[in-house]
């Protein structure tokens, strides 16, 4: 590793060399020159160590132009001052003052240089620019008119925050021995075992805590929907990680095995099937000086946390147990293109037009609260964003991404003509619940409920614990709904729904059909002033709703009774019927 970096010192330290070279060569005064790159280039060597810049065209010059502008303007202050020294010197001892004759190689080189350096600038922004449509069509991206409906909290889980599940994973820090000499770190989510778990790291508070130990003890791991689950600790010896230092730094293990590749976020931590701790960091390479990516050719770097083994794959092809190859922050990256430059980039300029420019909100718990993680029916990890306008004044959703966090398909929901409220929108209603309790909304997550967006909304204490989840209508804001677990939350605002007739639904409603059948199941739900009879029929699929309300008769529904009613031809998983009729009421 100690030669990949002195490779990569004289890489980046060419422009120090040329400069120190052309200047030598014209000299009087060479020995200072040598001291003086010496010096340059044993710090621009730690510079690399401890800033690892990428080996890429754009880093290259950049800071080898800086570093001849730098090295450039040194030597042109030793040869100022040494002609300073010489005119001081001839006038005390009298003698007569000699004309310099050495060319002034340093002047010049220092021009050269900064002219290089403004061109560099100059062509990385006409590129950036240019580039813009390039880049935009390099998004995976597929638009859809309406989301996919939530069945059931079962089939597609309600996460926590991850703030409760740091707050508990705190509260039980003392299980680690020398607790103190370490700290809580970053937390994902993912998959282990078929459970969905969040998983933190455990990292050293400052360098004389690794040089006494040397490797962290292991990491925490918590289910990421059970609210009454606690943290377990897993002794797992790591010996490469983020916070370690020199040969056994993550980042820096990563780094020289792939440094032409440019990196993307943080380093988040994974976990195999047994329980083995992988580093997983998101690669990319970079076009032409102005360090542009194409979003559908990311990389995975994946560090062996005990063995320092480090592998290269693309983004797909990472292996299974990885469920997040494509971190946040890029992800971050592609929604913030994708929001802006659909109309290219005059239309996003200060004289652009700004037509259908949308941003993204910042109600995330990822990427500096804009990215919010979310498991699929099929086990699938997603990072979910929603979308506003950059008028802060309003307070509606543009949509919303979905985007796989493996294949990096990002995944449009527009639902047009609902007028959507936003997260922001969403978070206020939350936190006015109980305002006397200041709790706070976080984690807003929209949802297709019955065919009705959903915003589900977790409420946080003070001390960052659980209290409540609020289920809020995007559409109709009236309906808001909250419990203490996701599932009761989720029957008691269907009971909402029905019980309001509410037809803010993102699917079309057909014409109603008559039905009839046999009861085979009943059930009387009750939330607030409402009161639903639900009831399943020996031949029918679904689950059939009617409110007291509407017909009273309803509540001596009983198992065996022939009915017959009228129902919309809907694939929703409860439908509300109108003008039921019980035949042995008649």
């Amino acid at each position: 590793m100690f030669i990949d970096f002195l490779q990569l010192t004289g890489l980046f330290g060419l422009g120090i060399i040329l400069t120190s070279l052309l200047s030598f060569i014209f000299a009087k005064n060479k020995k200072s020159i040598v001291i003086i790159t010496i010096i340059e280039l044993i710090v621009l060597g730690g510079f690399i160590y401890f800033a690892l810049p990428d080996k890429t065209l754009s880093g290259l010059l950049t800071i080898n132009l800086l570093g001849a502008m730098i090295n450039s303007a040194l030597l042109l202050g030793m040869k100022g001052l040494d002609s300073a020294k010489n005119v001081l010197l001839n006038k005390k001892t009298g003698q007569k003052i000699k004309t310099i004759t050495e060319k002034n190689w340093p002047g010049r080189l220092l021009v050269l240089s900064i002219l290089g350096f403004g061109l560099l600038l100059l062509i990385s922004f006409v590129t950036s620019l240019t580039s813009i449509d390039e880049v935009y069509n390099t998004i995976p991206t597929k638009i859809e008119e309406k989301s996919e409906p939530l069945s059931s909290t079962k089939e597609t889980p309600i996460a926590l925050a991850p703030d409760t599940a740091k707050r508990k994973m705190l509260q039980q820090f003392s299980v680690i021995k020398n607790s103190n000499m370490f700290s809580l770190d970053g937390i994902t989510a993912q998959t282990v075992n078929g459970e969905y778990v969040y998983v933190a790291t455990v990292e050293f508070n400052g360098f004389f805590k690794w040089l006494k130990l040397k490797e962290v003890p292991g990491y925490f791991i918590i289910s990421a929907t059970d609210n009454n689950a606690q943290p377990k600790f897993v002794e797992k010896p790591i010996t490469y990680s983020p916070n370690a230092y020199f040969s056994k730094d993550a980042a820096r293990r990563i780094y020289a095995a792939f440094p032409s590749y440019a990196s993307s976020g943080t380093i988040n931590l994974e976990i195999d099937e047994d329980g083995n701790p992988f580093y997983v960091q998101t690669l990319y390479k970079e076009y032409g000086v102005s360090g542009k990516m194409h979003y559908d050719e990311f990389k995975t770097a994946v560090l062996n946390g005990t063995t320092g083994n480090v592998k290269l794959y693309d983004a797909k092809d990472a292996p299974e147990f990885i469920d997040a190859p494509i971190t946040s922050s890029a992800v971050d990256s592609m929604n913030t293109f994708y929001g802006r430059y659909g109309e290219g980039w005059w239309n996003q300029s200060l004289f652009g037009a700004k037509k259908n420019v949308k941003l993204p909100t910042e109600n995330g718990v990822y990427a500096s609260g804009r990215i919010t993680p979310l498991l699929s029916t099929k086990g699938q990890l997603f990072y979910f964003t929603d979308f506003t306008s950059e008028d802060t004044q309003q307070d509606s959703a543009l949509g919303y991404s979905l985007v796989n966090a493996r294949s990096g398909e990002l995944t449009y929901y527009r639902d047009e003509g609902l007028g959507l409220m936003d997260s922001d929108g969403a978070i206020s209603i939350a936190e006015k619940i109980y305002p006397e309790k200041k709790w706070e909304a976080e984690m807003p997550i929209l949802y297709n409920v019955d065919g009705t967006p959903t915003w589900i909304i977790s409420l946080l204490d003070s001390k960052g614990l659980f209290k409540k989840y609020v289920y809020v209508n995007a559409v109709d804001n009236d309906i808001v709904v909250d419990g203490d677990d996701a599932q009761s939350t989720l029957d008691s605002y269907r009971v909402d729904l029905l019980a309001k007739g509410s037809n803010n639904q993102n699917t079309e409603v057909g014409e109603l059909e008559e039905i009839s059948g046999v009861v085979k199941r009943v059930q009387i739900l009750n939330s607030g002033e409402n009161t639903l009879v639900n009831f399943l029929l020996a031949d029918q699929e679904g689950i059939f709703s009617v409110n007291i309300s509407d017909y009273p008769y309803a509540l001596f529904l009983e198992t065996g009774d022939n009915v017959t009613f009228k129902a919309a031809n809907s694939n929703q998983p409860m439908t509300l019927v109108q003008e039921l009729t019980i035949k042995s009421l008649e």
